[in-house]
């Protein structure tokens, strides 16, 4: 027999008990919830509560700027658009220094992991448990100022083709109830071929996608000096990508403004969703300090909380509530590997070929950027054939860029007469712009590419050089540069 709230609330005065309206709460949700994809019918209810509750968030009138349920409490708790300091004070200049939610702001905003611009420690490792939590806290936000404990949020499923398109919900700026999750500064077709706000799909016209399920073939999570695990490799690829396809640098394409769109919080949970699907899929995580760290959010009560890593591994075991996806994608089998292949992917790293310019690349604003490269102290073939049962890996490293270009490149290997005719991979610079810096923080971001197969197939052909193709027309004050291009064996 189902207990509504008055029911149970009158059973307890009846028989003298007492319980706190939070512990009800826990009783009723004993089970995991289920965050649905959007483009279900389960997620479209959810979309609709989605919008109600950012309706209230957003309104200054019905949640202060200063409550951390606010919407911009919310925003720069992943990073603040600007100096945090001057929007601590601007939105709590009438308060004192020890106010509580001051206190909270100053120790949760632009926090973000590995992005953030805080002056705190960041670590690339940290990027997907970080972000499980601040979704996390998010969602439980949302329930509280609707009201309602059935809401979980939805996931945007753009590597399924057919769901490429932000959901239409998001592309309507008249209607009254959807109007809040439009955003006007999406991508309009001038640097990337999309016109996100017409509906097209993001990767419009690519002949080769960067929106693939491909990084759940990492068999490590953590990453080491010839390639990234899956947990850089999907920071730095598929969630880059997709922020970089949806916005421009005001919007969902650079770190401090991509919050602010409510699009946001459904990539993140699609990218969540990914690593609970690589989880059941066999793969481990890290163990040891990694479980240990800890981070400051703001819970459905306004109040600070400290999530550590260990907690929130076991999507349903976490403690102050569980939840699980309504479907996850198939995660390759990990492939048997022969014992000297075993040995060999431990092994030492040798850099055996890097770009013949000493000072780093500049990327061209459109069309392509040719990168030579010259082999170290013995020709690059004889290295290719020497790496019997090792790896060959390109690695492109130090990204940086004065303005996020607003456009990936394709990266395509040349040899002699016989150009590249698929790229190997993307690079974009979502997380590798100036304003990185800002608190300390230098930019490192780097790409890896698996090219074993190409190098043992090609390489007889002669040295050969490395080509990235702007996929648009990139922003003007970008001065988009790779640091350093390299062949790599191990």
């Amino acid at each position: 027999m189902r207990t509504t709230r008055r029911k149970f609330v009158g059973a307890m005065i009846a028989t003298g008990s007492t319980l706190s309206l939070t512990r009800w709460t826990a009783a009723q949700t004993s089970q995991p919830v289920v965050r649905y994809d959007v483009a279900t019918p389960e997620g479209e209810k959810m979309l609709e509560k989605y919008a109600r509750a950012l309706a209230k968030m957003m309104d200054k009138t019905q949640i202060a700027e200063s409550d951390p349920k606010s919407w911009t409490f919310q925003w720069y708790t992943h990073a603040v658009a600007g100096s945090i300091q001057n929007e601590i004070h601007r939105v709590y200049q009438s308060v004192p220094a020890s106010d509580p939610k001051r206190l909270l702001a100053l120790a949760t905003w632009s926090t973000c992991q590995a992005h953030g611009m805080n002056g705190l420690p960041q670590e690339e490792r940290m990027f997907l448990p970080w972000h499980r939590m601040y979704v996390y806290y998010f969602e439980r936000i949302i329930r509280s100022v609707l009201e309602d404990q059935t809401f979980t949020l939805p996931y945007w499923d753009y590597t399924t083709p057919g769901k490429r398109a932000i959901p239409k919900q998001f592309r309507m700026p008249n209607d009254p109830l959807y109007k809040v999750l439009y955003r006007a500064n999406r991508n309009n077709g001038e640097n990337q071929r999309a016109k996100v706000n017409e509906g097209q799909p993001i990767d419009l016209d690519r002949s080769t996608t960067p929106l693939t399920l491909a990084v759940l073939g990492k068999p490590k999570y953590e990453s080491d000096e010839a390639g990234t695990g899956f947990n850089e490799e999907l920071d730095g690829n598929l969630h880059g990508a997709v922020h970089v396809l949806t916005g421009n640098p005001q919007n969902m394409g650079s770190p401090p403004w991509a919050a602010r769109d409510p699009i946001f919080w459904l990539h993140h949970c699609n990218i969540d969703r990914l690593w609970a699907a690589w989880n059941a899929g066999g793969r481990k995580n890290p163990e040891g300090t990694f479980l240990t760290q800890s981070f400051a959010f703001a819970d459905e009560n306004g109040q600070r909380v400290e999530a550590t890593v260990r907690d929130f591994i076991d999507l349903e075991k976490i403690k102050v509530g569980t939840y699980r996806y309504d479907k996850l994608p198939p995660v390759p089998p990990i492939p048997a590997v022969a014992a000297d292949e075993a040995v060999a992917s431990n092994g030492p790293v040798t850099i055996f070929a890097r770009q013949t310019q000493p000072q780093p690349v500049r990327l061209a604003a459109s069309g392509a950027t040719s990168v030579p490269l010259m082999s170290i102290a013995v020709p690059i073939a004889t290295h290719v054939e020497n790496a019997s049962g090792r790896s060959i890996f390109l690695l492109l490293q130090n990204l940086n860029a004065a303005a996020q270009p607003n456009v990936l490149y394709d990266v395509f290997v040349d040899f002699p007469n016989s150009p590249g005719t698929t790229p190997v991979g993307q690079i974009n610079f979502f997380d590798a712009t100036g304003a990185q810096s800002q608190g300390g923080r230098i930019s490192s971001r780097r790409f890896t590419f698996d090219i074993t197969q190409l190098m043992r197939s090609s390489a007889a052909i002669g040295t050969p050089s490395v080509r990235l193709v702007a996929d648009g027309q990139a922003v003007a004050s970008a001065n988009a540069t790779v640091g350093s291009v390299a062949l790599a064996r191990r």
